[in-house]
This record gives structure tokens, C-alpha cells and sequence, in this order.
């Protein structure tokens, strides 16, 4: 009830939503999953939400694979930004690398650290 309500009170304020999950794994031989990210496309931006890899298949390029692959699929998708958050003790500098920017940053959470809001332009 409530998220139908702000749904379509945000209606007269821009296109609906279109919320649309995406996943891209990093799999074993098997088949069974070992890490990669989950995110979601809407109103032509891309939200990452869980990017996690094992220890193992950091610092080897999958990373970067992985990322590139949800960024290219919301370029499919229309999307032309992408936006983020991490934490100070995470993958700040990862994204950096990649294009990202901080537009934010939330002190104190959790305390003792920082959570960083970044965001790139897909388009370049």
C-alpha cells in the first residue's frame, strides 16, 4: 500500500518506473555462483547495489569484467548514469578507477567510518 501510494504520486513527476533487476555472476566450472553483483535499472540510471567477490578473484580483472558487463547492460537498457554507494573500509578507489565520483558522504556511518554515494556518467 504505502509503495503503491509514492509510486504514483511519483508518476506526476517524471516518467513511471520501470524497475528492472540485473545480475551478473562470476560462476565455477559447476555452474554455481562465486560472486558478481546485483543492481537494478530504472528512469534510465543504473542502481549497483551488491558488488562482492571472493578473496580469490580479487585483484585478477574480474572486477572490473564484472562491472563493465552491468554497465554495458544498462546502456542496452537506455540507462546513461549509474550511482552507488560503498563505505570508507570497501572499494572507494575501485571505483574511482572506473569513472566513478563521491557526491556524498554520510560521516559516522557505521561509526568509525563513512558511507561514500558515487556516481559516473555512462556516457562518455
Amino acid at each position: 500500500m504505502i509503495e503503491q501510494g509514492l509510486t504514483a504520486y511519483n508518476a506526476a513527476f517524471g516518467p513511471t518506473a520501470a524497475r528492472r533487476p540485473l545480475a551478473v555472476l562470476v560462476r565455477d566450472g559447476a555452474g554455481a555462483a562465486l560472486g558478481g553483483v546485483t543492481a537494478y535499472t530504472d528512469r534510465g540510471w543504473l542502481y549497483l547495489d551488491c558488488f562482492w567477490l571472493p578473496d580469490d578473484l580479487r585483484r585478477g580483472g574480474w572486477g572490473s569484467r564484472v562491472l563493465g558487463a552491468a554497465e554495458a547492460e544498462a546502456l542496452r537498457r537506455g540507462c546513461r548514469h549509474a550511482r552507488l554507494y560503498t563505505y570508507s573500509f570497501q572499494a572507494r578507489g575501485f571505483y574511482e578507477r572506473h569513472g566513478y565520483t563521491v557526491f556524498g558522504v554520510l560521516e559516522g556511518f557505521p561509526p568509525g567510518h563513512s558511507q561514500i554515494w558515487m556516481r559516473k556518467d555512462l556516457e562518455g
